[in-house]
């Protein structure tokens, strides 16, 4: 016969039910929360780039890619033809202003200046020959005037005498005719010979300035034929230092030929290219940052743009303000950013990988996770970005790539 169950047992065994259940759901509870937690993206605070949207400048610019060269690069070109006999400085010695880099042959050159020298004084000799003769002529012509001048004295006086001794009736009226024709015959050869007086001294003048011309022409010819001898020396104008040189000794060159170059290493300028595309928009007097592989930046003006466009590439010079910096060596490689335009007090954040497109999705910090945010973009320059839409000022952003992560609206940061 069966005995009753007692109270005391059926109420532990109640409990323990409850209790059982109770633990079974919040197994399952806590599963769940698990699970939803763990589906749910996540990214590690360390892992991220964040920056904060502040207020102040910002400059709208384009990037091109610079070398950096000597402000001044003097060219050495060979003034003959002529052959290499001897190198005495090599790429990288320093020079000063009259250092010679180079011995050429130049028994050719020296040969032509002693004919030049020789014509020189030929021609020296054919002007005094012409300034001889000059002052012959003129005196043989002022002679022969003066002659005919003490000669119509004479007639001038027999003719005076014979119009008196008519008028006395000594002599006949024919042969005061004659003293009076006689006069007049010499008053005529007087001007004539003093027309050819002026004409021996336009003659010798002219014959004196030709001779002049020949002289000039000739020493011209003689100082040029010198002035290439002392440039076949082949020495530094400048201080500097010898960026390249002819390196053959025996090598035959050209007049015209380059043989060497000399840098003033103490400024420098920045050469700068560009794809084509963008040339339009610069233009000179444009304001440039220049940034140098230490990230070092230096403020610079566009001088200049070549106009020719090279397989789609535009070429222009920056002057930098700072042509000395200790940071610039010769051939260096830099980032040159171009300055379009300009705003301030403006929203702005540093830039990152932002900045791909004017409208983009960007991830904003919000109570421990990142929201992406549709932001529309204003100036841009190589470091900060304006952000006209979407972001206000205090906002902390996501400035690294985040492409692994695009369709996703929220993660959660740890």
């Amino acid at each position: 016969m069966d005995r009753e169950i007692a109270q005391e047992v059926r109420t532990r065994r109640t409990t323990k039910r409850v209790v059982v259940a109770v633990v079974a759901v919040a197994a399952v509870v806590f599963c769940v929360a698990a699970t939803v937690s763990w589906l749910r993206p996540s990214v590690r605070r360390s892992d991220l780039q964040i920056a904060r949207v502040e207020r102040g400048s910002v400059d709208a610019t384009l990037q091109a890619t610079g070398t950096v060269v000597p402000e001044i690069e003097t060219v050495i070109s060979s003034p003959v033809e002529a052959r290499v006999l001897r190198i005495q400085h090599r790429a990288g010695d320093r020079l000063h202003a009259g250092d010679p880099i180079l011995t050429l042959d130049t028994s050719a050159t020296k040969l032509d200046l002693d004919k030049l020298n020789d014509a020189v004084a030929q021609k020296e000799s054919a002007l005094m020959q012409a300034r001889l003769k000059g002052e012959e002529d003129n005196a043989a012509a002022h002679a022969a005037l003066e002659q005919k001048q003490l000669d119509a004295d004479i007639l001038k006086l027999k003719s005076e005498e014979n119009t008196r001794m008519h008028a006395e009736g000594l002599v006949s009226s024919q042969d005061e005719l004659v003293a009076v024709t006689a006069k007049k015959k010499n008053d005529i050869e007087i001007t004539q010979l003093r027309d050819a007086l002026e004409r021996v001294r336009r003659s010798t003048t002219a014959q004196i300035a030709a001779a002049q011309l020949d002289l000039r022409t000739a020493q011209r010819e003689r100082d040029q034929s010198a002035r290439q001898l002392n440039l076949a020396m082949a020495r530094s104008d400048q201080d500097g230092v010898l960026t390249w040189v002819l390196p053959e000794v025996g090598a035959t060159i050209r007049k015209g030929d380059v043989i060497a170059r000399v840098a003033d290493l103490s400024a420098y300028r920045v050469v700068a290219t560009i794809a084509d595309v963008h040339a339009a928009k610069l233009s000179a007097g444009m304001r440039a940052h220049v940034k140098l592989e230490d990230t070092t930046s230096i403020d610079g003006t566009i001088s200049s743009i070549d106009p020719r466009i090279e397989s789609g590439i535009a070429k222009f010079y920056v002057t930098l303000d700072q042509r000395a910096h200790p940071g610039l060596r010769n051939n260096l490689r830099v980032d040159v950013f171009p300055i379009l335009g300009s705003r301030n007090n403006v929203l702005r954040v540093r830039r990152g990988a932002l900045g791909q497109s004017d409208r983009e999705d960007v991830f904003v910090v919000r109570d421990g996770m990142l929201v992406r945010t549709s932001v529309h973009w204003g100036l841009a320059g190589e470091e900060v970005i304006q952000p006209i839409e979407g972001l206000r000022e205090g906002a902390n952003v996501v400035i690294s790539n985040m492409k692994d992560y695009e369709g996703i609206r929220e993660l959660r940061m740890k």
